[in-house]
């Protein structure tokens, strides 16, 4: 009976204690709930402040963009390209304290920098060339012009100045002074002169015929940029120039090669050889101004300049210049003569 009285008063006082607990911790579980649904508002909160700032953003710079026509805000390409920069800045400071010392990759890397950047203020140039020419006039028709090609090739040497105007247009002046060789008619050297023989039986000429001699030239061309029309302000050092220009060309003596034996015979008034008292049938009938002559000449061609340097260009040029009839010392049935030439050379620029 005890043990049951007893267990009715535990039960008695435990029963209000359970109740308590109970309800605490049902208040705890409810202020747990509620706090997480303020943390999830915050952070819907935030995202929609951080839309709206990226929207106020965009706005901006769309009308930035359209006031000045180039965005104004700062991207992440131009902040990187600010700090490089500042830190190339800080470098080239502590170059000229003694700091750190130039290397050669940073001096190729200013060059090229140099190139990429800056248009050249240098205007005016001089410079120099060596060609190789090849005339074309008469009796172009009795032979290939490449049939003969170690004969028919002359050398010459250029000089000249000049000055750019502008990205597009130039001028320069020159003086050029050239070894010319052309050959004579076909019935002449293959039919006439080489079948002569002396009294032993021996061909008096062996040669193909060439006339040689000495040609200056004096020419004003204008130079046109075609790739500096088509480029923006930054300078790119390869360059295409189209050259159009006048000139003066003078021819000198003209003399045969390999003549040895023909310069030795006697001729008589129409310039036919004789030969061991007989007359030869072909002379210099076509060759009518041996002399110096003067004439009027035009020029047409193309120049591929590259410019490796602020001071410096390597050039490229194919001229053709076209002049009347007696320039190469035979006027035959061609109305005018033309030279070809392919040079090569350098301009230095101040």
């Amino acid at each position: 009976m005890k043990k049951i009285i007893i267990l009715a008063l535990l039960a008695t006082v435990l029963t209000p204690l359970q109740a308590q607990d109970l309800e605490a911790v049902q208040k705890a579980a409810e202020e747990a709930r509620k706090a997480e649904q303020r943390a999830e508002e915050a952070r819907k909160n935030a995202e929609e402040a951080a839309k709206r700032v990226e929207e106020a953003r965009k706005k901006a710079g769309k009308e930035a963009r359209n006031r000045t026509g180039v965005s104004t805000m700062p991207t992440e390409d131009f902040m990187r390209i600010v700090e490089e920069q500042q830190r190339m800045k800080e470098k080239a400071q502590e170059k000229r304290q003694g700091k750190i010392g130039r290397t050669a990759t940073d001096s190729l890397r200013w060059v090229k920098n140099q190139i990429k950047l800056h248009t050249w203020p240098r205007k005016w140039f001089v410079g120099g060339n060596l060609s190789a020419n090849l005339c074309v006039g008469d009796n172009i028709t009795d032979h290939p012009p490449f049939r003969y090609f170690g004969d028919a090739m002359g050398l010459g040497l250029e000089v000249f100045g000049g000055r750019y105007f502008d990205r597009k247009f130039g001028v320069r002046a020159g003086l050029g002074i050239h070894n010319v060789k052309n050959r004579m008619d076909r019935e002449i050297v293959e039919d006439g002169w080489k079948t002569m023989k002396n009294a032993e039986g021996v061909n008096l000429y062996n040669g193909n015929g060439f006339f040689r001699f000495a040609a200056m030239e004096l020419y004003a061309d204008a130079m046109f940029d075609v790739t500096g029309v088509a480029l923006t302000n930054k300078f790119y050092p390869l360059h295409v120039h189209v050259i159009m220009g006048v000139g003066m060309m003078m021819s000198g003596n003209k003399s045969l090669k390999d003549a040895d034996t023909l310069d030795n015979l006697p001729q008589n008034e129409e310039h036919h050889y004789i030969v061991d008292g007989k007359t030869s049938q072909k002379s210099f009938e076509g060759l009518t101004d041996t002399g110096t002559h003067v004439g009027i000449a035009g020029r047409l061609g193309l120049m591929f300049d590259y410019r490796f340097s602020q001071k410096m260009s390597a050039g490229l040029e194919l001229i053709t210049t076209v002049t009347d009839d007696k320039f190469e010392g035979i006027k035959y049935d061609e109305p005018f003569d033309i030279l070809i030439k392919l040079s090569g050379g350098v301009k230095y620029y101040f």
